[in-house]
């Protein structure tokens, strides 16, 4: 079956830059409609505008995952649009380096309520109209760091590892209505990995990772958008690394600082 999200419609979180914005710009050119929301209006704007402007259809809100009334006028505003919810793509993360004995509970607490509970949140606001939908699927923006620890990793990979364990949880309760898989991206070019960790460490990783590259936010997009279009149908609760091959060679990496 090819993979085509044609006439489906998609609230895609955190879609204002990175892997969210490339999985929006994909889900998009492959014929889907979208609602991008944000963190950031102005970046939800321009990546809408940017689609609308190469013959997509996209509209764009504000939302801060933590705050449930923000969730609620986005979805509200995304059914307002569409009339409809097929997809959700939840990219929203949060990322504070830190050592664990420094990392304060505040810090702790924030990381974890934007990976995890923000999350939820936004997935339970959504369920009853993805429920309407014969093709409804979730997928969320895991990390590698979810299964393996890494210096100043902080509250990062905790909270990723509680992600996939949720997003399990997802899948076994939501099911059979709502697929719901989890992807992990290992080393991707975005502005998030670059401030964690710098450019010298991430071309250090780019000489071990099996395919000799740091991976691109587009590479990301196309496995998120293949799990959410009917050719994945026979897909979920699975967590799914995209990631060069890092995986395999990941305790031999440059992790960053200690």
């Amino acid at each position: 079956m090819m993979r085509s999200v044609k006439g489906l419609t998609a609230l895609v979180v955190g879609g204002g830059s990175g892997i969210g914005q490339a999985c929006a710009e994909l889900f998009a050119a492959d014929g889907g409609t979208l609602l991008v929301a944000d963190l950031n209006k102005e970046a939800a704007d321009g990546v809408a505008a940017k689609i609308n402007s190469q013959g997509g259809r996209a509209f764009a809100a504000a939302m801060n995952v933590a705050l449930q009334q923000d969730i609620d006028h986005a979805v509200a505003e995304a059914m307002r649009q569409m009339g409809r919810l097929d997809v959700l793509i939840n990219a929203a993360a949060m990322l504070k380096p830190a050592k664990l004995e420094v990392c304060s509970m505040d810090e702790w607490g924030a990381c974890f309520g934007v990976n995890v509970e923000g999350a939820l949140m936004v997935a339970r606001s959504c369920l009853p109209h993805l429920r309407n939908s014969p093709c409804a699927s979730i997928i969320n923006i895991g990390s590698l760091s979810a299964m393996w620890g890494r210096p100043n990793g902080g509250s990062y990979g905790p909270s990723k590892a509680a992600l996939v364990s949720l997003s399990r949880q997802m899948a076994l309760e939501w099911a059979p209505q709502v697929r719901v898989n989890v992807v992990n991206p290992g080393s991707i070019d975005t502005a998030l990995a670059r401030a964690a960790v710098g450019q010298q460490v991430l071309d250090d990783r780019a000489k071990v990772i099996p395919a000799r590259r740091i991976g691109s936010p587009a590479e990301v997009a196309e496995v998120v958008v293949f799990l959410a279009s009917p050719a994945a149908s026979y897909v979920t609760a699975q967590a799914i690394n995209c990631d060069g091959g890092f995986s395999e060679t990941l305790m031999s990496a440059p992790m960053g600082k200690s």
